[in-house]
């Protein structure tokens, strides 16, 4: 009775998922369609002007789709059996597994309607339509974050010609409350955008701005993780690090303050790397804007959540920087390296001030900034 019982199952399932088996649309009831090229209709038929709602789609094929699927999977966990029914070959594209709330079972339907537009839009976007086809990536990913960032990371690797464009939907997306986002994507998003603002490669400086900016905007839901992996990548001088870090930093100056200790150090032993201008202007705005930070701390410290640290902690980190950025690089010649250095003394002085030993050191640099302002250099930056 049980082998009768199989075998009557098993003929009611592969009939239920013969590819040539006729299907009403849900759209249209003129449409009869063979179950081979159900899914592709569907995709087609609701760009037409129905006024029938997706939830009414799902109730006309999402059993027999979500059938074909979870049968799939089980049939590919038993030993020596074919994941796919004979004569049962579904054509076209492949099922992603889904991980996630979106995920019915081990496969969603819905999940590959999204891909599919996702891709789509990102394939007709151009200078004209990019904000609006950014803001309806970003709606779709209100509800289904994960299948949206798995497309934009897919594209990010592969479309070269397109990051910057890319990288804008996504800096788009993660404007959004992403708190439940997947750690794996996570960590997807930050490596790739560390690895394209560190790439040796003739890369455009579009790019590594686009990434910088995208990684400033995760770090609103994600901060820690954002700046461990920029001190990570810290140790090797690289222009967009130091960029993209003083960006977090004037973004997120009281979340800093428990990693300024780290970075300094970090800083004062990369001091002998730091050779070229363009390096030590960057070098000088993290300087700068981290020491603000510092200062924004001094005036409010009874709103972080954290501990409070003293004024002696953050000057035995400055004084050294002080001291080598004073000494080495205030009387060079360019004129933009000197106005970097400038910037970054006045909120440096800030914080040294507030102890007694290091004064005297300060004040002997105090004539050599206000002689600057003889030659009537405007742009520059002095504490009073």
């Amino acid at each position: 009775e049980s082998d009768t019982q199989r075998l009557a199952q098993r003929a009611t399932m592969v009939d239920a998922l013969d590819p040539e088996r006729l299907i009403q649309c849900p759209y249209d009831k003129y449409h009869r369609i063979r179950a081979c090229w159900f899914p592709y209709h569907l995709i087609k038929c609701r760009k037409a002007p129905h006024s029938v709602t997706i939830e009414v789609l799902f109730v006309a094929c999402l059993q027999m789709l979500c059938t074909y699927f979870c049968n799939v999977n089980t049939s590919s966990q038993v030993p020596g059996r074919s994941p796919s029914l004979p004569g049962a070959q579904w054509p076209g594209p492949s099922i992603s597994k889904i991980s996630g709330p979106s995920a019915m079972g081990s496969y969603s339907v819905t999940g590959t309607c999204v891909y599919n537009e996702v891709v789509s839009l990102l394939a007709h976007m151009d200078d004209q339509d990019k904000g609006k086809i950014a803001l309806r990536i970003a709606f779709i990913a209100e509800t289904k974050l994960a299948i949206v960032l798995t497309v934009l990371l897919e594209k990010l690797q592969k479309d070269e010609q397109n990051r910057i464009d890319i990288y804008y939907v996504l800096e788009k997306l993660l404007q959004q409350d992403t708190q439940g986002l997947e750690r794996r994507l996570l960590k997807k998003i930050i490596t790739l955008a560390s690895n394209h603002m560190t790439e040796t490669q003739e890369a455009r400086n579009e790019v590594k701005v686009a990434a910088s900016n995208t990684l400033v905007t995760l770090a609103r839901c994600y901060f820690s993780d954002v700046m461990l992996e920029l001190v990570y990548h810290l140790e090797l001088p690289e222009e967009f690090i130091f960029m993209t870090l003083g960006n977090l930093s004037s973004a997120y100056a009281l979340k800093c303050i428990p990693f300024v200790g780290m970075i300094l150090k970090v800083m004062i032993s990369m001091l002998a790397l730091v050779k070229d201008s363009r390096m030590r202007q960057a070098f000088c705005g993290v300087l700068e804007k981290c020491s603000r930070a510092v200062n924004v701390y001094f005036m409010n410290w009874e709103k972080c959540p954290f501990p409070r640290m003293g004024e002696s902690q953050f000057c035995k980190n400055i004084l050294p920087l002080y001291c080598h950025v004073t000494s080495n690089w205030l009387s060079c010649e360019e004129l933009e390296l000197k106005q970097a250095v400038i910037k970054a003394l006045g909120p440096m002085m800030g914080i040294l001030l507030h102890k007694k030993e290091p004064q005297n050191p300060i004040f002997k640099e105090i004539s050599w900034l206000l002689d600057q302002y003889k030659e009537e250099m405007h742009v520059f930056h002095v504490t009073k």
